[in-house]
């Protein structure tokens, strides 16, 4: 993703630290065992361990629900983002990555007049804080470009001194 030449690293989140990620796989990984035991068992006459044979209830719902609970476990080991400058194209390359490859984006600051940052509410399960950032162009479109867990202020700076674009902050949460 990155050229040592003309690119410039903005922002990275990082990963989880390892103490927080290994627990985390590992629970992932006996909650989807769990899944694929009570799938093998109830679908198959197969045994992985354990017998689930008098237990009631839909088996497939219980296999769907011990996924839905593993996914986000397992993501902690891989998730990360992080925003470059590529000086050579002038654009903000924003990657992640997911859980089987590297996603990145590439937004061209041809024509961007400024760059804001927005508090905002988050999407997750207990209505935390995000910050937005979007870019907005002289023709009236804005592109986002990247949401962040907590306000990074050298991010902020980092944004408007290499990009030379204003960098304007909006605290209110919408």
């Amino acid at each position: 993703m990155q050229n040592a030449l003309s690119d410039t690293t903005l922002y990275d989140s990082g990963r989880f630290p390892l103490w927080f990620r290994v627990p985390a796989l590992i629970f992932g990984i006996g909650v989807l065992w769990l899944g694929a035991a009570i799938t093998a068992d109830r679908f198959l006459g197969l045994s992985l361990g354990m017998s689930f044979r008098g237990l009631h209830g839909s088996a497939l719902l219980a296999s769907l629900g011990c996924l839905g609970v593993a996914a986000p476990w397992i993501y902690v080991w891989f998730v990360q983002s992080r925003v470059v400058f590529d000086a050579a194209h002038q654009e903000l390359v924003a990657g992640s990555r997911g859980y089987f490859r590297w996603h990145e984006r590439r937004i061209s600051l041809i024509a961007a007049q400024a760059i804001h940052i927005h508090h905002v509410r988050g999407g997750g399960p207990f209505g935390g804080r995000e910050w937005r950032v979007i870019l907005e162009f002289a023709n009236g479109r804005t592109e986002h470009l990247i949401d962040v867990s907590r306000r990074v202020e050298s991010f902020e700076k980092s944004l408007a001194a290499t990009t030379n674009l204003p960098v304007t902050v909006h605290d209110r949460v919408t």
